[in-house]
């Protein structure tokens, strides 16, 4: 509302921007990046974010990832969300604090980036564009890909920084750092980064400087390698690496499907309308022009021609490393993020400097009026968010003690009724449940009984989990098969899986799943419906 009367004045609006400081202006972009994040006093995380929850606070109590609990990510994101946890007093809000500080990092940075090269109109609307289509695919958050945009965003920075100082280490300390993390975090997330290496490469072809060009590369594998081999060397001395080889490298291998054309126009297609056309539309743009940009050869005697090349090449680059799989999850095109923004800034720097030519002497003295109208859309298209986290301080205020985390029944039931120490079997693949619950998992494999592929490790994962659950079975089961997974999964419930038409063509279930369904059938008893689904007890008889 403040800012709307201030637009119906001219002089009032202008004076206040250009008084504001710049920890307030970052503070303005901060109002970009809460509402995109879900609310974890109402909203119930996906299955994913619930396994970083549930392995991470494994990790709180000593416990190391893939000899805990089977991922196939990589091993930063449990950390992260184990300090987020920390930091949260078990709380998801910490988690969401984790969220909030590496977006608004990358923000601060897209903003820094743009604002150098480009100015004040095309670093806001670029900022606002890349934190807007990261929102549109976020799908709930939490993921690798969201982490890994604050990397993204570090190498792109420091490759900024190292075309200015070209003799500078530090900036390709920062690329190497930020390529090793984001590896740690999942190694289909490296675009940028190779995308800044395809650049240097370019440039040393034009300049015939491959002296310069061979100490980048030295330094950018060296920096990223002691990232990795520190990772690496720390689960080796957990008796873990080879675990982590396993699901991280070779399962994802495995479980990648070969990108054909059809599947790759599929992924385009479906991140394009998720992600927005319109975002889309001017991302293209902004390719465009910089591909014109780049055929006049005097472009690439300047920082922002020269900083252009990452783009033309990280975009497509990004393209194929998200449709890879083949499987076109949302949250796989989170990374498209940084190119549609900085693409989207730069198409509005070029129209900037057509319109100062031709209509408008002098368009940045609109810079007010463009940030208000963006924060006004991200006020008003976001307005159920704000609504939600107002419903959570005014819970705050009014009962410090009040339950700030959404608690779903199951898991409420599973800590009125069990002790802490008892191990609980969640079947349908929702770990959030044991998180929020407070109880472990009986079974390493958590995905079970979904093998995805037919292989020697599935195999053995399967067989873990049936020699896990039947040597220390769990006190309670409960089977949690959530309506989108009824194609996929069975139910442990005899009656319910007679109803069932699992996809098996598509579906590759465990080897042993009736074997493992057998010993449940055996050994436990039905003893209540929860929110819909059915708690089995250990008998107490059992031998």
């Amino acid at each position: 509302m403040i800012l709307v009367v201030m637009a119906l004045n001219k002089m009032a609006l202008h004076k206040f921007f250009h008084s504001m400081s710049r920890w307030a202006k970052w503070a303005l972009l901060g109002v970009f990046v809460a509402p995109i994040l879900s609310n974890p006093m109402f909203d119930y995380t996906g299955r994913d974010s619930g396994i970083f929850l549930y392995i991470g606070s494994l990790v709180l109590k000593g416990k190391i990832p893939y000899l805990a609990a089977w991922e196939n990510k990589g091993p930063l994101v449990f950390y992260i969300d184990a300090l987020g946890i920390f930091l949260g007093n078990g709380s998801r809000w910490g988690v969401w604090l984790m969220e909030f500080l590496f977006l608004f990092a990358g923000i601060v940075l897209s903003y820094k980036i743009l604002r150098q090269l480009m100015g004040e109109i095309p670093a806001w609307v670029g900022s606002f564009i890349w934190i807007s289509v990261a929102g549109n695919v976020l799908s709930g958050g939490n993921y690798t890909e969201e982490y890994s945009l604050l990397f993204a965003f570090v190498a792109a920075f420091g490759f900024l920084k190292s075309l200015e100082q070209p003799l500078s280490i530090g900036h390709l300390l920062l690329i190497g750092v930020s390529l090793g993390l984001n590896i740690l975090l999942r190694p289909n997330n490296i675009s940028m980064q190779v995308a800044v290496l395809g650049a240097y490469f370019v440039l040393a072809v034009l300049s015939g400087e491959w002296r310069l060009l061979f100490k980048r590369m030295i330094w950018i594998f060296l920096s990223s390698s002691l990232v990795i081999l520190l990772a690496g060397f720390y689960f080796y001395m957990q008796g873990a690496l080879s675990d982590m080889i396993d699901a991280v490298l070779i399962f994802n291998y495995q479980y990648s499907d070969n990108p054909t054309l059809p599947k790759v126009l599929t992924g385009i297609e479906i991140a394009s309308t998720t992600i927005g056309i319109i975002f889309i539309v001017l991302a293209v743009m902004g390719y465009i022009f910089s591909l014109f940009s780049l055929l006049k050869r005097e472009a690439l005697n300047t920082v922002l021609g020269r900083f252009l090349i990452v783009l033309i090449i990280g975009w497509p680059l990004e393209t194929l490393l998200s449709t890879l799989s083949g499987r076109n999850y949302i949250h796989y095109f989170i990374l498209w993020a940084p190119y549609v923004g900085l693409l989207g800034g730069y198409a509005v720097y070029v129209l900037l400097r057509f319109l100062s030519n031709r209509l408008v002497s002098n368009p940045e003295k609109y810079t007010s009026y463009i940030v208000a109208v963006l924060l006004l859309i991200s006020v008003i298209g976001n307005m159920d968010a704000w609504k939600k986290y107002g419903n959570a301080l005014a819970g705050v205020l009014s009962s410090p003690q009040a339950e700030l985390d959404y608690r779903h029944p199951v898991a409420s039931y599973i800590e009125a009724n069990t002790s802490p120490g008892d191990k609980v079997l969640v079947w349908g693949f929702r770990p959030v449940i044991n998180f929020m619950a407070g109880r472990e998992s009986p079974a390493t494999y958590l995905p079970y009984p979904l093998s995805h592929v037919e292989s020697g490790l599935t195999h053995q994962w399967a067989e873990e989990f049936y020699q896990q659950i039947t040597s220390e079975p769990p006190i309670m089961i409960v089977d949690m098969v959530e309506p989108p997974d009824r194609e996929r999964i069975p139910f442990i419930t005899p009656e319910l899986r007679e109803k069932q038409r699992i996809k098996r063509r598509q579906i590759v279930l465990a080897p042993n799943l009736d074997i493992v369904l057998n010993f449940i059938e055996q050994n436990y008893v039905l003893v209540e419906e929860v929110d819909g689904y059915r708690v089995y007890s250990l008998k107490t008889d059992m031998p």
